[in-house]
């Protein structure tokens, strides 16, 4: 039986649904697999929604996308601005991918099709307790179609950073844990060790967060990440050319892009270069990224949210990520070229 932990306080879950017989069934379901850690709420309209919200704090709010007057997207409009901090799931008999990106626009964390079996019962309470268990804080985040994750993982490994990169999107939730610059554990929905890092790699979108490092339960990956990241495109490319027929009539579509290091320069906090490679005017670096971590410094005091310790310039074949932190400076120059056949 999939439960949730009970070591901790019981979690505020809000179900808003106008199928009655969906709401108690849902209710009895998740309760039982939650073995007391959820105490749950419903609500057959977002007029009762919303009466709850005023009574008692929720941790979570599963919301229908499909209801008569308001519908999901609207209602998840109005919750974004009433209650910032809410956890919100949409969850549909039928969604298609404009609904689905209208939902995560609007807040939604998770865009699930509704369960109509024990096991799929099962598989949306692991992800929706996985998710209500997550607490933010401060740290580094995106969008996975704005933003490479092979780009962040790169980031970190070169700067030799611990810290967690929390992905998800509506399918998946997973983690990748890195010490000191080397990937040691990953987890992706049911995946472990290089085939969740792998799962993780391969997802067309979604969201991410850098946390605080912290040990992982086990430790299922060893080996460079340079060649963890070149093995995951290896696997992802091969999926692909399994999945999409040959199409002599058709015209070849662009080949993806990958990313070649052009430039990298690692410097202690006083800027004392401690690795360079392809680093022309290291000189010119260090004064850069001094200029950068002065300009953070005052953003920070202006406006107190977090360390502004990371800068992204985006050319158009180009891009130069820079990282300042009291210990460590970074440098990394990219560019983007079509993969060989």
């Amino acid at each position: 039986m999939v439960t949730a932990n009970t070591n901790r306080a019981p979690r505020q879950i809000l179900f808003v649904d106008d199928d009655p017989g969906f709401l108690e069934v849902a209710k009895e379901t998740f309760q039982i697999l939650s073995d007391g850690g959820w105490v749950i709420h419903c609500a057959s309209n977002p007029e009762n929604a919303l009466d709850t919200l005023k009574r008692q704090r929720m941790d979570l709010a599963i919301v229908d996308m499909n209801m008569p007057l308001l519908d999901g997207i609207q209602f998840l409009k109005l919750l974004g601005k009433r209650y910032s901090d809410l956890k919100k799931v949409t969850l549909t008999g039928y969604a298609t991918e404009e609904k689905r990106t209208q939902c995560l626009a609007n807040g939604a964390e998770l865009v699930i099709e509704k369960p109509n079996t024990p096991d799929g019962f099962k598989s949306v309470f692991a992800m929706l307790d996985d998710l209500v268990s997550w607490t933010p804080q401060q740290g580094f985040q995106g969008v996975l179609r704005r933003v490479g994750l092979q780009d962040v993982i790169q980031m970190e490994c070169l700067g030799r950073n611990s810290s967690i990169l929390q992905v998800h999107n509506e399918h998946v939730l997973g983690r990748i844990y890195i010490e000191d610059g080397n990937i040691i554990h990953a987890t992706g929905g049911k995946l472990t060790g290089e085939a969740g890092l792998q799962r993780l790699l391969a997802l067309p979108g979604g969201s991410f967060e850098l946390v605080p490092f912290e040990q992982p339960p086990e430790r299922t990956i060893e080996g460079q990440w340079e060649f963890l990241l070149m093995e995951a495109a290896r696997v992802i490319d091969e999926k692909a050319a399994k999945a999409e027929p040959a199409a002599p009539e058709t015209p070849a579509a662009p080949k993806p892009a990958s990313t070649h290091v052009l430039e990298t320069l690692i410097c202690s906090g006083t800027g004392e270069p401690l690795y360079q490679a392809e680093c022309a005017d290291a000189n010119s670096r260090v004064m850069l990224l001094a200029k950068i971590a002065q300009q953070g410094a005052q953003l920070a005091s202006l406006l107190p949210l977090g360390n502004f310790d990371r800068l992204e310039m985006q050319f158009p074949d180009e891009r130069i990520i820079a990282q300042t932190r009291p210990d460590r400076l970074v440098f990394v120059r990219t560019n983007t070229q079509p993969t060989s056949s």
